[in-house]
């Protein structure tokens, strides 16, 4: 119930501040991926195995918008410092608001709740539903976005020290594309995962881990696009969830379509 409440609390402050405004215009758009892996953060989360994912958005002429993502999972048993993990659902609700300044520099601000539905965890363990606010600044094709924990509960995270309250962790996204042509576009992206707390994995403290990208992008279409795209982590993220299967970087070919 209180998982519920939280995100009926972020949808219920987004479209209270968007009733105020007169004559308002929504457009709503729907998008969904295949894709050979889901790596969030650098990290596999079907163990390396394939996704189907899909949503929508309705994005207000003011400038505020709110919307949903789905992807299925598959956490592969218990990872270094994690609650066990099982195949199941993760449900992305958002919502926020984005414009521009007058130097040609956009911003968006807003939360991200991750639930998981389906997902099994231990007795005693903590939740693996995240809760984060965002900031995020653009130029051109340029981006630096921070999120930053706002509920206790962080990916099913323990600290070294046994708490599992990792509230004030951040997560650092810098990414730049070059296009090469108006359909192919170079990509690259660099994230830093920042714990509030330090993770303790034989007997060894870590404070952070980095992932990174390095990609191209081709739109067979306005509506259609692929896009391959290595993703690896540091030695830090190898260590911390000690799993070859889900830390090792690879290829990841994504075919994505917007409605």
């Amino acid at each position: 119930m209180k998982k519920l409440v939280l995100v009926a609390a972020i949808a219920a402050t987004t479209f209270g501040a968007v009733s105020t405004a007169q004559a308002v215009e929504v457009t709503t758009t729907a998008n969904a991926n295949v894709t050979t892996d889901y790596k969030f953060r650098g990290i596999s989360q079907t163990n390396a195995g394939p996704a189907f994912q899909g949503g929508f958005d309705a994005a207000f002429s003011n400038g505020f918008y709110v919307g949903n993502w789905n992807s299925n999972v598959n956490f592969p048993g218990t990872a270094s410092g994690t609650s066990s993990g099982s195949a199941g659902l993760e449900m992305d609700f958002y919502g926020g608001y984005a414009g521009s300044f007058a130097n040609g520099i956009g911003y968006d601000v807003g939360a991200l709740y991750y639930f998981y539905e389906g997902v099994a965890i231990a007795p005693g363990a903590p939740e693996l539903d995240t809760l984060e606010a965002y900031g995020k600044l653009t130029y051109g094709t340029a981006y630096a976005k921070l999120s930053y924990a706002l509920s206790e509960d962080y990916f099913g995270l323990t600290a070294g020290n046994g708490s599992i309250d990792l509230s004030g962790s951040t997560y650092l996204d810098l990414g730049y594309t070059f296009p090469l042509s108006e359909k192919l576009g170079l990509t690259a992206h660099y994230g830093l995962t920042t714990y509030d707390k330090d993770l303790n994995v034989g007997g060894v403290n870590y404070d952070s881990y980095a992932d990174y990208s390095v990609g191209a992008t081709y739109a067979i279409s306005p509506k259609y696009s692929v896009t391959a795209a290595y993703i690896a982590v540091d030695d830090d993220g190898e260590k911390i969830f000690n799993n070859e299967q889900i830390t090792d970087g690879s290829l990841v070919v994504t075919f994505s379509a917007k409605f």
